[in-house]
């Protein structure tokens, strides 16, 4: 009875044991349930975290297969999560960023465990191209062996294109400089040189290596040293102006520079040096000073030309009334001896009366000639709307009263005007036409033309006859003073009508030149400023 009664109590002790053991376990059973349940959640709320960040993340095991990658991830590259779980994540790169990848980020990674910033080009599912910059850290296990990894990708491609753009304009900005004929310079706060062209060390004659980091006011003429230096430091205050200095270069001889200088502020407003552009300017002032010389020259010529004006009209005082007395006393003494003795005279000594006579004639059309011909250029120009081609006719018109017998044709061009002086243009015209009519006197059918065409976009007038003409290689002496180029028994003249005419033409600011051939007739082109 006792074994059976122990028996009992020890089963109950055990059945207590049992349940206490029990309850212990359900107590850490829930408890775990209860871990379980709450790492659960946190998977959860990571998983949610992972997919919803607004940046492309992708996981990948030790083989470099995509284990997990963010909404964000596919939403960039167009695929779903579907086609890209399980692949290599090199799938998604250019060749070149694959063969990156391979052979060069990915050992340095699985031995590191991290990487920082590498530029990757991945394709788009539309084949598209992105820039991105990867950075990726490893999960190890116990033994230290990577099992997984996470990568973080940032699109950089409108950024990698703004940095390329950029690049190109500062290269293009740098060719403009490099290749620009002016020279371009910046300096420092301090004054030295920061940058320069080659166009800069050229105009003092050194290397672009030996100037820069030199203070600019180094190559600065002494005499000038200081006020160029007062210029400088008022770039500190914002200041920009264009000023001329001298340079001094290598070889110690001087060149004039023309400087526009302009002061450099960063965003905050704070001086961070200057920019200038600087010309050689030495021809300029060299050219300038020449030309004041000129002035110089001309001012005392000017002075001479009036003085000798002065004398001309002196000249022609004593020409019309010293010289014209005494002519006409010959001349009136001549004449008297022939109406009083004349028929007493012998025949020779007559002849030679005559011959007085008709000397004082010539020398006094003569002197009416020279007198006229100083007076083209003093007598002042009154311009006004002439018109040549009424004016041609009317000289024309006196030409056959002279000459009545003669038979020629005149062809005058209608509708021809001009802007000159009426009073100088008649004596172009009257000896264009007279010359012309001269020198065809002795043609059958001599023919007159008068009229305008275009040369060279400018209106010039001629004067054309089939006459006597002249060889070319003589035309030099066409318009000098007293200079004929046919003899005076068979055209009579004086010499003097061209070169006054040309004296005419070139105070209207024009040009006169012939074209003839002899015996073929000659055509005079003039044109007027």
């Amino acid at each position: 009875m006792k074994d059976e009664v122990t028996t009992a109590g020890d089963l109950q002790a055990e059945v207590a044991r049992l349940q206490a053991e029990n309850a212990a376990l359900r107590l850490i059973l829930k408890e775990q349930q209860e871990a379980l349940q709450g790492h659960d959640q946190g998977g959860r709320c990571f998983r949610c975290l992972y997919n919803e960040t607004p940046v492309m993340l992708h996981s990948i095991d030790r083989n470099g297969l995509l284990l997990g990658v963010s909404n964000y991830w596919t939403e960039v590259l167009g695929y779903t999560r579907e086609e890209v779980l399980g692949r290599p994540s090199s799938d998604f790169l250019t060749p070149a960023s694959r063969r990156y990848a391979v052979e060069t980020v990915l050992p340095e990674f699985f031995r590191a465990g991290y990487c920082r910033n590498v530029e990757y080009q991945m394709v788009k599912k539309n084949g598209s191209v992105i820039d991105v910059l990867l950075s990726a850290a490893a999960e190890r296990d116990t033994q230290g062996a990577i099992v997984r990894s996470m990568a973080v990708m940032v699109d950089v491609t409108e950024w990698k294109a703004a940095e390329k753009a950029l690049k190109e304009s500062e290269a293009r900005f740098r060719m403009i400089v490099e290749t620009a004929q002016e020279s371009i310079v910046a300096a420092d706060r301090t004054g030295c040189l920061s940058y320069l062209n080659r166009q800069f060390a050229e105009m003092l004659g050194y290397e672009v290596i030996e100037l820069l980091g030199r203070p600019f006011l180094q190559f600065v003429d002494h005499a000038l040293h200081d006020e160029t230096a007062a210029r400088q430091r008022s770039r500190e205050n914002g200041v920009s102006e264009h000023y001329e200095t001298i340079l001094v270069r290598k070889d110690g001889t001087r060149v004039w520079a023309s400087v526009t200088a302009m002061p450099i502020h960063d965003a905050t407003g704070f001086f961070q040096g200057s920019f200038a552009m600087i010309s050689d300017v030495s021809r300029k002032k060299q050219a300038a000073e020449e030309i004041e010389v000129l002035h110089t020259h001309l001012s005392a010529r000017a002075l001479e030309l009036e003085t000798a004006n002065e004398e001309l009209e002196a000249f022609n005082y004593t020409v019309s009334h010293d010289l014209r007395r005494p002519l006409t006393a010959i001349y009136g003494f001549a004449q008297v001896i022939m109406e009083i003795y004349g028929a007493q005279l012998e025949p020779q000594c007559r002849d030679y009366v005559q011959e007085i006579v008709n000397g004082s004639i010539k020398m006094n059309h003569l002197i009416d000639t020279l007198l006229n011909f100083s007076r083209r250029y003093t007598v002042s120009l009154s311009r006004e709307q002439v018109d040549v081609s009424a004016l041609a006719e009317e000289i024309l018109a006196e030409l056959r009263l002279s000459d009545p017998q003669r038979r020629a044709e005149c062809v005058v061009q209608p509708g021809v005007v001009a802007d000159a002086d009426p009073q100088l243009l008649r004596v172009v015209l009257d000896n264009l036409l007279g010359n012309a009519w001269k020198y065809s006197a002795k043609k059958e059918e001599p023919r007159l033309e008068f009229g305008a065409v275009e040369r060279q976009g400018r209106e010039t007038f001629f004067v054309r006859d089939n006459g006597a003409g002249f060889d070319m290689s003589r035309a030099s002496v066409l318009f000098k003073p007293f200079q004929r180029l046919h003899d005076s028994d068979d055209f009579k003249g004086t010499g003097i009508g061209l070169a006054s005419v040309q004296r005419i033409i070139q105070r209207h600011g024009g040009q006169i030149w012939a074209e003839a051939e002899p015996d073929c007739g000659a055509t005079f082109f003039f044109t007027l400023g």
